[in-house]
């Protein structure tokens, strides 16, 4: 009987980084949230914070509840909002509620577009403000809401409450499915949008404000040698193939080791390019700071797609390899 090559250091090193994924991503990715939650939440009650990043949430509130909330009132109560959420997803307590109430607030947080457009729209349809892209965001973290409220266990109390309690249960048991069976996918899809729209919002510097400060990131990083006008559209090609790669499933291992080091670069700025991240460091953000802090959050979804897609190929030894054939798609 042949026995089977034993695998070699990096093999069990990178299975190890598998199973810590498989095991954890969910996990990781809840955590995430809670931390950015909970992060913009406080700083909504930081008297450093300019009043115009403040009052617009509160804006968003108020006309959410029909003006009998003010501004100020508006903005206190969605930070305890956040606070709540966070809290509860970082501790790990009332995630049935948490999950909940983070689709009620990411519902709230689309308003801007229809309502103000242009605090989200630097050119409709297509070109975005920083705020438009941070309110573009909440497309991954309603992905990720999904994958959580399928993975918390349902207690079917509300069953007990009559019919209408049976009627919402025969509901909720139907949504966790069909959100435990497509999460992934909805999570792969709502990444592959973004990256290809502000991708592409890279090719034409003038329709995105954040444009600029991409270019500079990979200048700074070279010591100066790639210039932002060559830097600019490398990113740009760079994110775009990442979403259409997300988009159709293609080359899965390609995208996502790009995915792992478009993370790590656009982070680099929060040690680099101190003057534009913190207004006080290490806690206070700027508008710029709080775009590149939910990163965090495409970390946790990354690592669920990781390690969904490590399960359904023959291990990390064919995953690390971008260009093996085979493996899902």
């Amino acid at each position: 009987m042949k026995v089977p090559p034993r695998p070699g250091p990096l093999a069990q090193a990178f299975g190890s980084l598998q199973a810590w994924m498989s095991a954890h991503g969910v996990r990781t990715a809840r955590l995430s949230i809670g931390t950015v939650y909970f992060w913009f939440g406080v700083l909504k009650f930081a008297p450093v914070v300019p009043g115009a990043e403040i009052y617009l949430p509160g804006r968003i509130l108020s006309v959410a509840t029909f003006g009998l909330l003010d501004r100020f009132d508006g903005a206190m109560v969605l930070a305890t909002w956040e606070c709540l959420i966070g809290y509860c997803l970082v501790a790990g307590i009332a995630l049935r509620l948490a999950t909940f109430l983070m689709f009620a607030h990411l519902l709230v947080m689309f308003l801007p577009m229809a309502l103000w457009p242009r605090q989200v729209w630097h050119t409709f349809p297509f070109g975005l403000t920083i705020k438009g892209q941070i309110v573009l965001d909440n497309l991954v973290m309603i992905a990720c809401g999904m994958m959580l409220a399928s993975s918390v266990p349902r207690s079917g109390t509300a069953a007990r409450f009559g019919r209408l309690g049976r009627w919402v249960s025969w509901w909720d048991d139907r949504a966790s499915r069909w959100m435990g069976r497509h999460g992934v996918l909805c999570l792969r899809i709502s990444m592959g949008v973004l990256y290809l729209w502000f991708g592409a919002l890279k090719y034409v510097p003038s329709a995105g404000e954040f444009a600029g400060f991409a270019g500079r990131i990979l200048s700074n990083l070279s010591g100066g040698l790639i210039t932002p006008a060559v830097g600019l559209p490398f990113l740009a090609s760079w994110e775009c193939l990442i979403g259409v790669g997300l988009l159709l499933g293609r080359l899965p291992r390609l995208t996502l080791t790009l995915i792992l080091l478009h993370l790590l670069l656009m982070t680099t700025p929060l040690l680099l390019e101190p003057e534009e991240i913190w207004i006080r460091f290490p806690f206070v953000l700027t508008l710029t700071g709080k775009f590149l802090i939910r990163h965090l959050v495409l970390y946790g979804a990354a690592i669920v797609i990781i390690s969904s897609l490590a399960q359904r190929v023959q291990g990390w030894s064919a995953l690390v390899n971008p260009f093996t054939r085979g493996g899902a798609r």
